[in-house]
């Protein structure tokens, strides 16, 4: 099916558009490029013309019959590329950057993305800002990477009502098939049991809400090759001293009772096809590390964590119940029963592994330096969220630029979360320059010639679930 085609919504695109309204912010992905040169306004147009015929322009359609899901439409994006004139400074930027990421994007409105630029330095800054429940990071990846409009589609599409009625058929004939094996499961796993009779027991009066917090945040460039020399002197991964460097900045900062784990968030990419349209096919596999003071003496505890939880099956489900079964229950049980997700973890360790090219040439140019974060925004409301930090790594040449966020509250505004970032990089003997440091020339980054990212974006077939990772572990 083409990426323009008929997908219906999932749990998690569900989740993410309610969450406005369940959790009083909104989660958006921003994607940031960093070109040596200038970027005209006629070669963002030209992306941003061929973005809205893929996968980011589409619309939400309320189904038309009981049991069917929600699907995706194509539309029109209504909200226009953006091309300032005034160059930025080391004083603007980071306002400028914000200001894309906290204009609205409501569910309901034609504004469906917004792509802009800016001269900095003797080159330019690119934003491309995605309301979460409309592409998860692999998702925009792919959006990325389709250079031609999707094919036609090879059979006639039913209509709206048939297509809907056969989704609910098809609905009800799934739960009918595997709910009782599941349910027969339950008694075999003690643990599910308690997990779902957790979940159904009725919640207590909700807490008085306070102001959302918009996160500080600050992103580093590191030396790739350093990271992953000093991953293995302590007996880990790329993606375990990743894992572990979040759950320092949980430990430093946030207080906690010291013999409580740390619940660090790791994405697990579902997407089983190149040709996969959903809109978010990621879940995120809590993975539970020690508590207590910072640690800075070895990897494999951390590592075996992670690989014990990106190997539980259990642990990659969108819902505590058969997904098909899910969609046909009533609004407030099919709410108990989604899995936390990432808003319930300390922290989230996104490891999106190497840009690919595809990504890395936009707008006719090629960038050195990519990166990407997930925003809460207005911000996370902390009596409904248990959530206090985010981490994206992204690989561009051979250099690793890590976006770190963090709630006001601990870490403090972004100059104090830069300082206890780059702490934790020195504790491991790994030097951070930040993204706004100007570089020699002869330091610019090279561009990169690798389609890692697990081939999400570039067309390299799946099977079954992939951490989204660039550190294998094994």
């Amino acid at each position: 099916m083409s990426p323009r085609g008929t997908w219906r919504l999932g749990p998690t695109d569900e989740m993410l558009r309610d969450s406005a309204r369940a959790l009083g912010s909104a989660r958006t992905v921003q994607l940031l490029w960093r070109f040596p040169g200038p970027v005209s306004a006629d070669a963002l147009d030209a992306e941003w013309r061929r973005l809205d015929r893929g996968r980011l322009s589409r619309r939400i359609v309320p189904a038309g019959v009981p049991g069917a899901r929600d699907r995706w439409a194509p539309a029109h994006n209504e909200e226009p590329p953006r091309h300032d004139d005034v160059p930025l400074t080391g004083t603007t930027v980071r306002g400028w950057l914000d200001d894309q990421v906290r204009a609205p994007l409501p569910v309901d409105s034609g504004a469906l993305w917004r792509l802009s630029a800016a001269p900095y330095r003797d080159g330019s800054l690119v934003s491309l800002c995605v309301p979460h429940f409309r592409c998860d990071g692999m998702g925009l990846f792919r959006a990325l990477a389709e250079r031609t409009d999707p094919p036609a589609p090879r059979h006639r599409i039913p209509g709206p009502l048939a297509g809907d009625l056969a989704d609910a058929a098809s609905g009800v004939a799934a739960a009918l098939t595997r709910t009782p094996p599941w349910a027969a499961a339950l008694f075999t796993h003690p643990e599910r049991l308690r997990r779902l009779a957790r979940a159904l027991r009725p919640a207590g009066p909700a807490p008085a809400a306070s102001a959302p917090r918009y996160f500080s945040w600050d992103v580093f460039e590191v030396d790739a090759a350093a990271w992953e020399e000093r991953a293995r002197a302590h007996g880990g991964t790329v993606n375990s001293l990743f894992v572990e460097i979040a759950a320092n900045l949980v430990r430093a900062a946030v207080p906690r009772d010291a013999e409580a784990d740390v619940a660090i968030g790791v994405p697990v990419d579902r997407r089983t096809s190149p040709g996969d349209g959903r809109a978010n096919a990621l879940v995120v596999v809590p993975v539970a590390v020690a508590g207590g003071p910072p640690r800075h003496d070895g990897l494999r505890p951390t590592r075996r964590a992670t690989k014990a939880a990106l190997a539980d099956p259990q642990l990659q489900a969108a819902t505590l119940v058969p997904e098909r079964l899910w969609h046909l229950l009533p609004g407030g049980l099919a709410g108990a029963l989604k899995t936390p997700g990432a808003q319930q973890t300390d922290a989230v360790a996104s490891n999106f592994g190497a840009a690919p090219e595809a990504v890395t040439l936009f707008a006719g140019a090629r960038a050195d330096a990519v990166a990407l974060r997930t925003m809460n925004v207005p911000g996370v409301v902390p009596e409904r969220a248990r959530l206090r930090a985010s981490l994206c790594l992204l690989r561009t040449g051979d250099r690793f630029h890590v976006t770190v966020t963090g709630m006001p509250d601990h870490f403090g505004d972004g100059d104090t979360l830069h300082r206890l970032a780059r702490e934790e990089f020195a504790a491991w003997d790994l030097q951070a320059r930040g993204w706004w440091e100007p570089a020699p020339y002869d330091d610019r980054l090279p561009p990169v010639r690798s389609t890692a990212v697990r081939g999400a974006a570039v067309g390299v077939a799946h099977r079954g679930a992939r951490p989204v990772t660039g550190g294998s572990e094994r």
